[in-house]
């Protein structure tokens, strides 16, 4: 039976009224999922801005003091160098030590100073040098240089200190410098024993404050174990990746959604 004008038009609004909150309440998990991505975007603003403003706050790390060694002169085998670094250019002290001989050159701790040096050798000393390399802290052979840096050189020698301090703080006006220490090197040639001495000295960082310099040595010993992925990453640099990935996957989601509600819509309406 047709309907009236008025009763039409009552069913007509009727059948609107609910498809309208039909759709309202297929759109309520975006409108949820929208709301809660624009929280989780903004709790991670929030902690990157944190981030950058704690790495903005922090004192820049740099030595009181600058670092001198001097080596004495001694007679090296043909084809091997010993180098200090540059005071100039670098605040903390180390060795160089290059062998372009076919003869490897082994540095030993001064623990085996006594059975290596000795003024009338006995019948084992022979076979002791010629051990030294299972004993050897470091080696030096053509394409691979020996770099002893502080941390190498005290444990060479347990009487040799570090007594540079790393601070955010400059030292206090009246901070006394360090006194100068004395050492060497004990090496290893073939069946040759050569004693290096040498003198560490301090003088003051005039220029505290620039932070630190990139490190040119590395002790052998840490070069060898060293892989990329042993790399610290900075507090900045993660909360970054940690901020897009999550703006990835928030607008992933979203993206999801959105297309399972419109094919749901579309499939509602065949």
């Amino acid at each position: 039976r047709p309907l009236h004008g008025g009763a039409a038009a009552a069913r007509f609004s009727h059948q609107g009224n609910r498809g309208v909150g039909a759709l309202t309440s297929e759109l309520k998990p975006l409108q949820t999922l929208i709301r809660l991505a624009g929280v989780l975007l903004l709790v991670l603003g929030a902690a990157r801005l944190s981030v950058h403003r704690a790495k903005a706050t922090e004192p820049k790390m740099d030595y009181w003091f600058i670092e001198t060694l001097m080596p004495a002169a001694v007679r090296l085998p043909a084809g091997v160098e010993i180098r200090a670094s540059n005071p100039s250019s670098q605040l903390r002290a180390d060795f160089v030590i290059e062998n372009k001989t076919q003869t490897p050159l082994y540095v030993m701790s001064l623990g085996y100073k006594d059975v290596l040096v000795m003024t009338t050798p006995d019948p084992n000393w022979k076979a002791r040098v010629n051990g030294a390399h299972e004993a050897a802290s470091f080696i030096a052979v053509p394409g691979r240089q020996a770099n002893l840096d502080m941390p190498a050189l005290t444990d060479l020698d347990k009487n040799l200190v570090d007594r540079n301090v790393l601070s955010g703080d400059p030292p206090l006006e009246n901070t006394p410098v360090p006194a100068a220490q004395s050492s060497e090197l004990l090496l290893v040639y073939g069946e040759q024993v050569i004693e290096v001495p040498f003198t560490l000295t301090y003088s003051p960082n005039t220029h505290f404050g620039n932070g630190l310099p990139a490190s040119t040595t590395l002790s052998v010993q840490a070069a060898e174990t060293a892989t990329p992925t042993q790399l610290v990453e900075s507090a900045a640099e993660r909360a970054t990746r940690e901020y897009f990935l999550a703006v990835g996957l928030i607008g992933v989601t979203i993206l999801a959604v959105s297309t399972w509600l419109v094919w749901l819509r579309l499939s509602r309406g065949r």
